[in-house]
């Protein structure tokens, strides 16, 4: 008996310590996953997919404000091209028209096309020739200053200063220049 008794004291205290070990007497079939792991699973799943959606997200609109800001400078280039034309075009014509102080005549006809509705340079040019004719210079060849410094030149035979011009131009020397416009000067 005291074998019976050692035994099912034994029998009885494994298999209640047992049962009570892998989890309340509950027992788990081998081919089966357990219930709350393929749970675990497709949460993780979830969250893994959500963060790579909001990460996608912040990327979509890091690249729309990039696209944004592209535009922006797209347009103002464009609008810098366009102006460099009109500045380019502005000078052709004013050049053309004789312009004396070629900066003055641009600032007025740039402010006389912005108030154009259809913009033209060559009719801004006339405008601004007919309002502003001392902008430019005589249409006429032959100038008074043209004759008054041929009559100089003659004076002086033009050979020696000529050569007084073209040796101040090459050398660029300032005491040449001053000697040069002396000398045409007739003092």
């Amino acid at each position: 008996m005291a074998n019976h008794g050692v035994g099912g004291g034994l029998g009885g205290g494994l298999g209640g310590g047992l049962g009570d070990g892998l989890g309340g007497g509950d027992v788990i079939d081998q081919g089966e996953p357990a219930k709350g792991v393929g749970d675990a699973v497709d949460v993780s799943e979830d969250v893994i997919w959500k963060s790579r959606a909001i990460e996608a997200e912040e990327k979509l609109a890091a690249c729309e404000l990039r696209v944004g800001e592209l535009e922006s400078e797209l347009s103002s280039a464009n609008e810098a091209i366009v102006s460099t034309q009109r500045r380019g075009e502005i000078e052709r014509e004013l050049t053309a028209a004789r312009a004396v102080d070629l900066e003055t005549a641009c600032l007025l006809t740039e402010a006389t096309i912005s108030e154009m509705d259809d913009p033209d340079v060559a009719v801004a040019v006339r405008e601004i020739k007919a309002r502003k004719p001392f902008l430019f210079s005589c249409s006429t060849k032959g100038s008074s200053g043209g004759a008054v410094m041929s009559a100089q030149l003659g004076s002086d035979g033009g050979n020696g200063l000529g050569k007084m011009a073209s040796s101040a131009r090459s050398s660029g020397d300032r005491n040449e220049l001053l000697r040069y416009l002396r000398a045409r000067r007739g003092g």
